[in-house]
Formats: C-alpha cells, structure tokens, sequence
C-alpha cells in the first residue's frame, strides 16, 4: 500500500485584532489588513492607518495589542 502524504491546510497571513483606545478606554476589534482607517467606536478617534497592506498602528491604541483566535 502507498501511504497518502499530509495536505496541511495554509493559514492565512492576516487575523484579527484587539486593542483599547487611550482616550476613552472602549475595546476595539478590527482587521489588521482594513481597507479604511481605523476609527474607536465611541469616540471616533483614529487608531490606525491604511497602508494598502496591514494597518499603520497609531499611539492612540494602548500599548497591549491583542490577536483574537477563532479556530
């Protein structure tokens, strides 16, 4: 018998993230390859900048940015 060889699935380089805004303090979710800007929910604040790849993080998000695994 031939043993089958292992297809391992690819993963993608891109993800969700999580960070807290500095001004307001409000959690906020966002792509890290976003097509807009990244505004705070609540107070509207930018927290990050279009590159045309991954954001451009700002000083406005807080120093502890965290990646959400959905898997």
């Amino acid at each position: 018998m031939v043993k089958k060889e292992r297809v391992f699935t690819p993963k993608p380089k891109s993800e969700f993230l999580s960070g807290t805004c500095v001004k307001c303090g409000t959690e906020n979710i966002f792509y890290s390859n976003a097509s807009h800007d990244v505004k705070c929910k609540q107070c509207g604040e930018i927290l990050a900048y279009k590159t045309g790849g991954r954001v451009e993080i700002t000083e406005n998000l807080g120093e502890e940015i965290k990646r959400l695994d959905y898997a």
